[in-house]
C-alpha cells in the first residue's frame, strides 16, 4: 500500500509540473503571438484538482478490514488478550483479592481426546462473582497460557477443555484423593453474543510458570473429574496412634543418644523396635 502510495503521489508531482511547463509555453506564445491560452490552463487545471493528496489519504484501504482476531475461534475482549500488559494486570488483580481473602481456584486445561490435565494456573474472584463467570471472563488468557505451556495442546486451541479444582488442592491431586473432584467450566458465556459483562478487576489469574528442565504438573481424570488410577497412600503426618514417634518422643531419643558411639545408637534403636513390638502383642 505504501509503494502505490509513493507512486500515485510521484504522478501528482509529474502533472502539477506538465500543468506549469504548459502554462509557462502558453505565456510565451502569448507575448509572442496574441494566442489567447486562458481556457486550456484553466481546464489543466480543475482537472488536476481532482486528484489531491488530501483523497488519497482519506481512501480505504483493504487493509484497513483486517482484524487481528481474524484466527481466533472467538471474540476476544481487548483487556484479555494475551499481551504483557493484560498478564500483569490479571496477576496482580489475583494477588489483590488472594490478600482479601477472596476464594480461589486451581486451573487445569484438557484436550478432550486424552485423560491427561495440565495444570497452568489459579484464579481468583470476589465472592459476588460465580466460578463459571470467573473463568469465561479471562477464558482466552487462560487458554492461550496453557497453550504457551503445552505445545501439544496448541493444535487443540479453540475446543480446548477448562476444568477448576479447589485452591491450593496439588498434593491431593497428586495423591488422586477421591474427595477430590475436577468442575468442567462451560464456555457458552464465552460464545455468546454479549460475554460475561463484568470489570476484570473483579477476577484474576495467575499462570504457572516452568523452571528450566521442568516437565509441568498434570493428572489423570475420568470425564467426570474423578481421579482416574486408585488412591496413592502414602506417609501420613505424625501421631501417637499410628506408632510414629511424636515430638516429645524424638527429642527424649536424641537425648538419650547423644555422647554415643554409633554401636550404642545401634543397640539404643534396637532395643525401641523390640519394646514397639512388645506393646503391639499386648
Amino acid at each position: 500500500p505504501l509503494v502505490a502510495l509513493y507512486d500515485q503521489r510521484s504522478t501528482i508531482n509529474i502533472m502539477r509540473l506538465i500543468v506549469v511547463s504548459v502554462a509557462l509555453l502558453a505565456s510565451l506564445l502569448t507575448e509572442s503571438h496574441g494566442f489567447t491560452t486562458h481556457g486550456l490552463v484553466s481546464k489543466l487545471l480543475s482537472s488536476q484538482s481532482t486528484s489531491t493528496p488530501t483523497k488519497l489519504f482519506n481512501a480505504k484501504s483493504k487493509w484497513d478490514d483486517l482484524d487481528d482476531d481474524d484466527d481466533e475461534p472467538y471474540k476476544i475482549s481487548p483487556d484479555m488478550k494475551y499481551v504483557t500488559r493484560n498478564i500483569l494486570r490479571q496477576n496482580q488483580h489475583f494477588v489483590d483479592i488472594k490478600e482479601a481473602d477472596g476464594p480461589i481456584h486451581d486451573v487445569y486445561v484438557r484436550d478432550a481426546t486424552t485423560p491427561i490435565f495440565w495444570f497452568c494456573g489459579k484464579v481468583a474472584r470476589i465472592s459476588d462473582v460465580s466460578l463459571d463467570v470467573c473463568i469465561a471472563r479471562q477464558w482466552p488468557l487462560i487458554e492461550q497460557h496453557a497453550v504457551n505451556l503445552r505445545l501439544e495442546l496448541f493444535p487443540h486451541k479453540g475446543v480446548l477443555e477448562i476444568w477448576t479444582a479447589p485452591g491450593d488442592s496439588e498434593l491431593d491431586v497428586a495423591y488422586n484423593r477421591p474427595d477430590v473432584v475436577f468442575q468442567k467450566m462451560e464456555r457458552e458465556l464465552v460464545d455468546s453474543a454479549d460475554g460475561p459483562k463484568i470489570k476484570n478487576m473483579l477476577v484474576g489469574f495467575q499462570g504457572e510458570m516452568y523452571d528450566q528442565g521442568e516437565e509441568g504438573f498434570r493428572t489423570q481424570r475420568t470425564d467426570d473429574g474423578r481421579a482416574f488410577n486408585p488412591e496413592v497412600v502414602g506417609p501420613t503426618a505424625p501421631s501417637q496412634d499410628d506408632g510414629v514417634p511424636g515430638q516429645e518422643e524424638l527429642e527424649e531419643l536424641l537425648k538419650s543418644m547423644d555422647g554415643m558411639d554409633i554401636n550404642d545408637v545401634g543397640k539404643l534403636l534396637k532395643d525401641q523396635k523390640e519394646k514397639e513390638s512388645r506393646e503391639v502383642e499386648e
